[in-house]
């Protein structure tokens, strides 16, 4: 249980993006008039006494911001610079798994939510969540640009899942002559590799 809670929280991270590029082409800088909001006019356009379709989706999206941010912050501290168990990398070739395909399939289709329409927010939830179960059930938690962004890389090889800042053919090199290295174990069989000191 706790375990899919965590490989949730990581989905919503795998969305920063997302959240990122929906704030700069939702936020309204200027009224109806052209003029440039004072703060509380560009503050009430987040946080408006009215209920409306507008300001739910600016509340829900600035939680999933902050939620992302300190899951990053959890996953960072606990899996990717917490000293994992020494053991041997299986495979003989290791292929980059395609993150800019799960960008391109996933997150840009939700670019078109219209924020004033209910529809369109309830539509885009729905996909959103019909992503995250696919997402949580196959354990896709390694699809995510953060990662990138963080200059780890992806790779692939006899069935398990490497999330390392190694090359493919220093990966390959170190299972060629079954040199041991840190392995810490994220889910199943997907590891955090590194180089032991």
């Amino acid at each position: 249980m706790c375990r899919n809670i965590f490989k949730t929280l990581l989905y919503l991270s795998s969305f920063i993006p997302l959240y990122i590029l929906l704030i700069v082409q939702n936020i309204q800088l200027r009224n109806t008039e052209g003029k440039i909001y004072n703060s509380s006019e560009f503050v009430n356009q987040f946080i408006g006494n009215e209920k409306t379709a507008p300001n739910i989706f600016w509340i829900v999206i600035f939680s999933l911001l902050l939620i992302s941010a300190i899951t990053i912050c959890v996953f960072v501290k606990f899996f990717l610079k917490a000293e994992g168990s020494s053991g041997k990398i299986i495979g003989e070739s290791f292929s980059r798994e395609d993150t800019l395909g799960y960008i391109v399939t996933y997150i840009m289709p939700l670019i078109s939510i219209d924020i004033k329409s209910p529809r369109s927010l309830i539509i885009n939830s729905i996909l959103f969540v019909t992503i995250g179960i696919f997402y949580v059930k196959n354990n896709q938690l390694f699809m995510n640009p953060i990662l990138n962004v963080m200059n780890y890389k992806i790779l692939s090889s006899d069935g398990y899942i490497y999330i390392t800042k190694l090359s493919p053919r220093k990966m390959k090199e170190l299972s060629r002559e079954g040199i041991t290295v840190s392995l810490k174990n994220v889910a199943e069989d997907i590891y955090i590799v590194k180089e032991l000191k």
